[in-house]
């Protein structure tokens, strides 16, 4: 049987966050330190942009951003009716073309209108959100706009972001067994953790729609919300790992961890210079 892929791409997650790559870290990721410990870790590896778009861009069609036209950020307030071109091949494509099974959970940010959906770009199921990031509890964007999908439609659920990404993506693996369907699978989860609004699983919601903008989180407690952000994305990615072996997958299955950028300043880039944003 042919392999399945899982790519999973943290969203503004440092260098130097994840204990695996700095043994100082104050962060706990037991599931991606094992899965360093089973496979490969990169310490030279690039993603193609400094800020979101770009790199997801990259990713999906494996170009430059800049042959896609996707340069910048997507925003919310100013780039509403633009994305990826439908014209482009995506990977989702290109594994439909191999009669694989691709679902995707989580950020796509690579365009906000129904003419963007990721459905419309090779995938066969998606729920997550198009905007560069949501409340993690009322799932609204920076400009005010509910952002939460099932497919091509608005379709709000109650739950944390980052539980709801990881408990679809355990559903997926479940129902798209190779065994049952004959396929292997293309998941793609795409966390919005660390990424702000920073905000814990039981943090009280902080946008409101129809209003720009939202509350503000006191600065001095970012740095232990950030923490628990990453500890509950990990705890997400030792599901998949369980639910991959139970289903007796996980052996046939290639998993690559990445973030899209460097982490913000309440992060750590391990040595790094700078921050995200910044070459």
């Amino acid at each position: 049987m042919r392999p399945n892929f899982v790519i999973i791409m943290a969203d503004d997650l440092g260098y130097g966050d994840l204990s695996c790559y700095n043994s100082a870290s104050s962060i706990h990721t037991p599931n991606l330190d094992l899965l360093v410990a089973e496979g490969m870790m990169f310490t030279d590896f690039h993603s193609n942009g400094s800020i979101c778009s770009p790199t997801r861009a990259a990713l999906m069609t494996g170009k430059y951003q800049q042959r896609t036209g996707v340069e910048g950020v997507i925003t919310a307030k100013t780039h509403r009716d633009v994305g990826l071109s439908l014209s482009e091949i995506t990977i989702a494509e290109e594994f439909k073309r191999q009669n694989y099974n691709c679902g995707m959970f989580g950020k796509w940010h690579l365009g906000y209108s129904k003419k963007h959906n990721p459905i419309l770009q090779g995938f066969d199921t998606f729920e997550g959100f198009v905007s560069g990031n949501i409340d993690y509890h009322a799932h609204i964007d920076q400009e005010g706009y509910l952002d939460w999908w099932k497919g091509t439609e608005i379709h709000n659920v109650k739950g944390y972001t980052t539980d709801l990404i990881t408990e679809n993506g355990v559903k997926y693996i479940t129902e798209n067994n190779p065994k049952k369907t004959g396929k292997p699978f293309f998941l793609y989860l795409a966390h919005e953790a660390p990424h702000y609004p920073y905000q814990k699983r039981i943090d009280k919601i902080l946008r409101e729609v129809g209003i720009r903008g939202g509350t503000s989180v006191n600065k001095d407690s970012i740095r232990s919300i950030y923490k628990e952000m990453v500890e509950v994305m990990d705890e997400g990615i030792g599901k998949i790992i369980q639910t991959l072996k139970e289903t007796g997958q996980y052996n046939n299955t290639v998993l690559i961890f990445l973030s899209d950028n460097g982490s913000s300043k309440y992060g750590s880039n391990g040595g790094l210079r700078g921050f995200k944003g910044g070459l």
